[in-house]
């Protein structure tokens, strides 16, 4: 067994059935600038769509806000969440201190922020996809390894290490949370399409442009499901902690979803009597 307990092998596993009710008129579009900016919909009239991508979103911004203030028993997944950049895509701004770290810890030296030794690095590194040649380059050149392979290796490194990473994937680990698509269908539910006129703004110069009317999209009505499956969420693990802050600042504060956030769109609120999670014995 390696020394990366992530999803394999799978110990804990849950399945949540969170309801949430439409406080105010909720757009979930296609991106694009047309006249009549529809809801995104199910092809063939099969109602309307909340994607999996929209859901996890909303959460993943809520936990990242929360992560920053958190204090963690892992000097690494601090250090990861100090790091953590969103955009373009989840990344982490690596800094020659860490490099030098993750350097001497290869040398055979020992760090207060790397818990492994030489041996159990290598294990780690070549575990991720790192050749045991490009370790040893790494070993032995440092900064000058070719194809920034330190750089790439550190990040790495943080990367199994971050519970935001551990939650909801990076470019090295599966997120340990799953959040299936919401399909709505009118004639199955109070959901009720609503459409409203609304004006372009320049963000530039904040004026109203020319030929910029729109109709847009939205739904209003009573209530949403979403379906999450979580998978390897230990008791007591710092991923598991983040995951139910996120959870209970939902609860209090709400989730805000979609289109127009600023303008107070896409607010729900969770009904906590018609939602629960189901834990399953492996």
């Amino acid at each position: 067994m390696g020394l990366i307990h992530h999803l394999n092998p799978l110990e804990y596993k849950a399945i949540g059935i969170l309801e949430f009710e439409i406080e105010t008129p909720l757009h979930i579009g296609t991106g694009t600038t047309e006249m009549r900016r529809a809801f995104v919909r199910i092809p063939g009239n099969g109602g309307f769509l909340i994607p999996s991508s929209t859901w996890k979103g909303a959460f993943r911004s809520i936990s990242e806000r929360i992560a920053k203030s958190m204090d963690f028993r892992d000097k690494l997944a601090g250090l990861a969440v100090k790091l953590f950049k969103e955009e373009p895509r989840a990344t982490y701004e690596v800094d020659e201190r860490f490099c030098n770290e993750v350097i001497n810890v290869l040398r055979g030296d020992t760090s207060n922020i790397i818990p492994y030794s030489s041996k159990d690095l290598i294990e780690v590194a070549a575990e991720i996809g790192f050749t045991l040649e490009e370790i040893s380059e790494v070993k032995s050149r440092g900064f000058g390894a070719r194809d920034n392979l330190l750089y790439r290796l550190s990040e790495s490194i943080l990367a199994i290490h971050c519970p935001i990473g551990k939650l909801y994937g990076n470019a090295v680990l599966a997120g340990k949370l799953r959040f299936l698509d919401t399909i709505l269908k009118p004639e199955a539910s109070k959901i009720i399409l609503h459409e409203r006129p609304g004006v372009a703004i320049d963000r530039y110069s904040g004026r109203v442009r020319e030929e910029a009317l729109f109709i847009l999209e939205s739904i209003i009505g009573e209530r949403v499901k979403l379906k999450i499956i979580a998978d390897n969420l230990a008791p007591g693990a710092e991923d598991s902690k983040l995951f139910a802050l996120t959870l209970e600042a939902i609860d209090n504060f709400g989730l805000n979803l979609g289109a127009r956030k600023s303008a107070g769109m896409g607010w729900l609120k969770l009904n906590n009597e018609a939602s629960y999670w189901h834990i399953i014995n492996l």
